[in-house]
């Protein structure tokens, strides 16, 4: 979820640092306090808004299915019975 493939993730981590560098400079706020809203915006709001946003759009056809075989009785190259 959290990786290149998921847009929300360089929007989320820019806006965390701008909300860092806000608070850091605006406020007196301790560090674990800054350090804990970046995570939470860097790093939990992405993923949550991709889940959001795929339940929302849904599966369309079972593309996250890449995983899976294509065929149920095919088999690959390193499939072959053992003699």
């Amino acid at each position: 979820m959290l990786s290149a493939g998921n847009p929300y993730v360089l929007p989320s981590v820019l806006v965390g640092a701008a909300v860092y560098l806000g608070l850091s400079f605006f406020t007196d706020v301790t560090v674990l306090v800054r350090v804990g809203i970046l995570v939470g915006l860097a790093g939990v709001v992405p993923v949550v808004v991709n889940r959001i946003a795929t339940a929302l759009r849904g599966s369309a056809g079972g593309a996250d299915d890449t995983d899976a075989p294509d065929e149920a009785g095919s088999e690959g190259p390193g499939d072959e019975p053992t003699r």
